[in-house]
């Protein structure tokens, strides 16, 4: 009887162990999403125009800033998902450029990386402006096309990532 007893006892210890929840000890690691924004810009696009570049930062922050050189790039984090990233592009002829060539090449790309905690990737190029030979008499309607123009993505928490042209910049 007493057999039976301590076998019952230790059955019974064993389901109570077996059913009782564990509670969730360690802080859950927040997932975030990091965005790298690389453009480049042609020579000519700069000596014939000011450049603004307003991009999304972190958890959708805009931010705007002037582009002196061929060579324009930021990285940003978000953890606010689905995380906005983007640019916004506006062109504006300079005041005092004299457009003295008879031919310029604009041409602007950005290319776009984001990378999420959780190991996911994505990787875009876009063309912005690919365009070669303008006539000095057509350098401002060809940039007044492209200005004020956006490329923008969403990244969901699992690294998801669909274009999002219609991100607000203001």
């Amino acid at each position: 009887m007493m057999k039976k007893f301590i076998y019952m006892a230790a059955l019974l210890m064993v389901a109570a162990l077996t059913l009782t929840a564990c509670g969730d000890d360690e802080p859950k690691v927040k997932t975030t999403a990091t965005a790298t924004y690389n453009m480049t810009f042609s020579q000519d696009l700069l000596e014939a125009c000011n450049v603004f570049i307003t991009y999304k930062a972190e958890n959708g922050r805009n931010v705007m800033e002037a582009v002196n050189s061929v060579w324009w790039t930021k990285s940003v984090t978000s953890d606010d998902f689905p995380a906005e990233f983007g640019v916004m592009y506006k062109f504006s002829t300079k005041s005092d450029a004299e457009l003295v060539k008879e031919k310029y090449d604009l041409k602007c790309e950005l290319k776009f990386n984001v990378v999420t905690s959780k190991g996911a990737s994505y990787s875009n190029t876009v063309t912005i402006i690919d365009a070669t030979g303008v006539p000095n008499n057509k350098v401002v309607s060809e940039l007044n096309k492209y200005s004020g123009k956006s490329t923008g993505f969403r990244v969901t928490e699992k690294g998801i990532v669909s274009e999002a042209n219609n991100l607000k910049y203001e």
